[in-house]
């Protein structure tokens, strides 16, 4: 494989990048020391990755390489009086967060990726169908939700950060609504007056409205139990997330 080689090159194109900065008079005392610190921990990251690689992705590898190619020659104050601090900085920051990212392409580590994608979608799922059984108002506020929650679908399997920030947008009033559908649950059961009252409102037996209410608990522990795991496992991996 190509990979761990080129790996090793982008590690040493930034410890190259490292020697220049403390050269550099157009960069603050204070940026200088944030650009080492971002750049020392993206230089062990390329390099414990390269020792670690089990899938070949020459060409991310080599992209990898390109950027920090093009950052050791921006490295200069004339780049850096041109484009300012801040600009140069977020170059800096840019492939922090490639070092970080990279494990999920080739260490094998996207599969915890797919795994919190799927706990999403199947917590999302319940959801909608307890909020369509609780009546307009709860259903109204589930459609609200319908597009952000597709748009992080959509975003999360691309590895987008905004799919990550939508995500954890979207999850609170799910999460919430599955522990209130679990505490309706036993309310209802322990009550007899109320599962009366739905029985009545559904034109069916108390048999029925028992399994309603039974469905119910059961949606709302799945929506909890799985976008709770969601929550966990996307904020643990957000770095995969450009």
């Amino acid at each position: 494989m190509k990979s761990p080689e080129i790996l090793r090159d982008v590690a040493q194109t930034i410890e190259d990048v490292e020697k220049r900065i403390n050269s550099l008079k157009a960069l603050s005392d204070k940026n200088k020391q944030k650009a080492l610190r971002l750049l020392n921990e993206a230089k062990r990251n390329f390099l414990e990755l390269s020792e670690n690689v089990a899938v070949e992705n020459e060409e991310l590898a080599n992209f990898f390489l390109k950027r920090a190619v093009r950052l050791k020659n921006n490295t200069n104050d004339k780049y850096i009086e041109k484009v300012g601090e801040k600009e140069f900085m977020k170059d800096v920051q840019a492939i922090n967060k490639y070092s970080k990212a990279a494990p999920y392409d080739f260490a094998g580590e996207v599969k915890a990726l797919h795994r919190a994608y799927r706990a999403f979608l199947f917590g999302m799922i319940p959801f909608y169908i307890v909020s369509g059984i609780f009546g307009p108002m709860y259903a109204f506020t589930a459609l609200i939700l319908i597009i952000p929650t597709l748009l992080a679908m959509l975003s999360l399997r691309k590895r987008g950060s905004l799919g990550l920030m939508l995500s954890f947008a979207v999850m609170p009033i799910p999460m919430v609504m599955g522990a209130f559908s679990i505490r309706y649950a036993i309310y209802a059961l322990s009550n007899p007056e109320e599962l009366a009252r739905i029985a009545e409102n559904l034109g069916r037996s108390i048999s029925f409205a028992q399994g309603v209410v039974v469905l119910m608990g059961i949606l709302g522990a799945l929506s909890l139990v799985l976008l709770g795991y969601a929550s966990y496992s996307l904020y643990k991996h957000r770095h995969a997330f450009l």
